[in-house]
């Protein structure tokens, strides 16, 4: 999350700080005295192996001894990301001003974190200052672009890009970025784009990310067995790169079954009225990625009784602090049985309490991705939620997810077998949702491209909404949209993507062969 930057400070500086005895509280050992480099190593060691708690304590305890150590701020910012710490980022960044206000990391982390809680605003101002200090430092360009093109200011993202890559013309993150937005390379940007794509001397992460921008061109030029090539060049860099566990993956969503049995069913609906009354209502947006999640996000937050979300993070980690609270170390869905009933009401009030942001409306969205896993879970937790599962052709999602980078996770979109267990595994478990209960409104993919105004108001009506024009409409809405669909959601319906595997049907018979389903 956090790009090593450089920084105004002297390297001598950083030398001695590294060389500096300090006084640190070691878990299991007690207080020793020990120079910076030892606690640094330290706490980068447990970073690596899983342990990013620990390694938070010791550079906090860095930091306040040693504010003026760059490299501790950076490491924290990095660990307090990777455990979505949004409160102790949002603390040290500030206290990392306070001691260096001119620090562009702290400024860039700090812009990360707004952009996350929809405050693209403060987010983008945040850049602009980062960049005034260091003007000549490509990344902080990208950095802009993105939330710009979140923003839906898309001239001014292509700019930012556009800026950075004349500062940096192998910066990858900008490559791909423009590329998503406008598909068509020159033929000068894409023989350079193969270039990078093919050395091995860089980064696979970066490569694949090349090998992604050509493929958007290709597909632009109508070139589609090109197309499928680079795709494929790219997901075998981003697998390669991974630790995934597939069978892991697949037991999860199996395991989920029989840890919600239809005794689980939700709450009779009087009971559910009652339940966390003084709060907005959360409507959670359930399915794969490429399944419509974004798009009925943006059609429901273009009514003026609705907030948007986006992929919010608050429920896992409401359950994480009572897991902690219990002493319970499973993983889910194991540790559901383990867990008193009377903890479910109060996982539901902690998840309201951290979304407390989002409820100057009536109700506000969550289309967080793994939400279709905890259907069983939201309808213990919090029974008067709304709970939306989008559904789309199998081969066409299939193939949306296949085609598309992936930043973080999704390893599973990487092989087409393995997408298309996935699939099977999934539509069991949804099936099972719809069979325990009768919450669960069914966004139909095709059903809304072919029929939107009736689609749409019973949407609305299943919520509990009155109709909107401006549903419609959604594509006028300028609300930020920080997923991958940023740019797809601010145009009108089209039928354009509709059976568009069918172009890779040779290529497909993978994935086609395996799944459980004829598309």
């Amino acid at each position: 999350m956090v790009k090593k930057v450089r920084s105004s400070g002297n390297k001598v500086k950083q030398n001695k700080s590294l060389l500096k005895p300090i006084n640190v509280e070691m878990p299991g050992q007690g207080k020793q005295t020990l120079p910076v480099q030892d606690v640094m190593i330290q706490a980068q060691r447990w970073l690596k192996t899983g342990q990013p708690g620990a390694s938070i304590n010791l550079l906090r305890q860095v930091t306040q001894q040693v504010p003026g150590f760059a490299d501790a701020w950076m490491m924290l910012f990095t660990a307090l990301h990777r455990v979505s710490d949004n409160e102790g980022l949002l603390q040290d960044t500030q206290r990392c001003l306070k001691a260096k206000p001119r620090f562009v990391p702290a400024l860039t982390a700090l812009a990360t974190l707004k952009r996350d809680n929809q405050k693209h605003s403060e987010a983008l101002q945040l850049i602009d200052k980062a960049i005034k200090l260091e003007p000549s430092l490509d990344e902080l360009h990208n950095h802009r672009g993105v939330i710009l093109k979140e923003m839906g200011r898309t001239t001014l993202a292509l700019e930012s890009f556009k800026r950075c890559l004349a500062l940096n013309p192998a910066n990858s993150n900008a490559i791909w970025n423009r590329s998503d937005m406008i598909g068509a390379l020159s033929d000068e940007e894409y023989q350079r784009c193969l270039k990078l794509a093919s050395d091995t001397r860089i980064d696979s992460n970066q490569r694949a990310k090349m090998y992604y921008a050509l493929a958007r061109s290709d597909e632009a030029a109508s070139n589609y067995s090109v197309q499928f090539e680079h795709i494929q060049a790219g997901e075998d860099l981003k697998r390669a790169a991974s630790s995934y566990q597939h069978s892991a993956e697949v037991s999860q969503i199996q395991k989920t079954i029989s840890a919600f049995p239809a005794s689980t069913a939700p709450l009779a609906q009087e009971e559910a009225a009652s339940a966390n009354n003084d709060s907005s209502t959360p409507i959670f947006i359930c399915g794969l990625p490429r399944s419509g999640t974004t798009l009925t996000e943006q059609i429901l937050s273009s009514h003026p009784d609705v907030v948007a979300g986006d992929e919010l993070n608050d429920l896992p980690l409401a359950c994480a602090k009572w897991l902690a609270r219990k002493g319970i170390k499973k993983s889910y869905p194991d540790w559901v049985a383990e867990l008193p009933t009377e903890v479910w009401s109060s996982i539901g009030d902690a998840y309201l309490e951290s979304t407390l942001a989002l409820q100057n409306k009536r109700f506000f969205t969550d289309k967080n991705l793994q939400n279709y896993k905890a259907i069983g879970l939201i309808r213990k937790a919090l029974p008067q939620a709304r709970i939306i599962v989008c559904r789309r052709n199998p081969m066409d999602n299939l193939w949306g997810c296949y085609r598309q980078y992936f930043a973080d996770g999704m390893l599973f979109t990487y092989n087409q077998e393995e997408l298309a267990d996935i699939w099977n595994a999934s539509d069991k478990l949804i099936q099972h949702w719809q069979a325990t209960g009768k919450d669960i409104f069914v966004m139909d993919y095709e059903t809304l491209i072919s029929n939107p105004s009736a689609t749409i108001e019973s949407l609305l009506e299943f919520v509990g909404l009155s109709w909107n024009e401006a549903c419609l409409n959604f594509h006028e809405n300028t609300r930020s949209v920080s997923t991958l669909s940023a740019t797809q959601v601010r145009k009108p319906l089209s039928s354009n993507r509709i059976e568009q595997w069918k172009r890779y049907e040779a290529q497909l018979q993978p994935m086609l062969k395996r799944l459980a389903v004829n598309p």
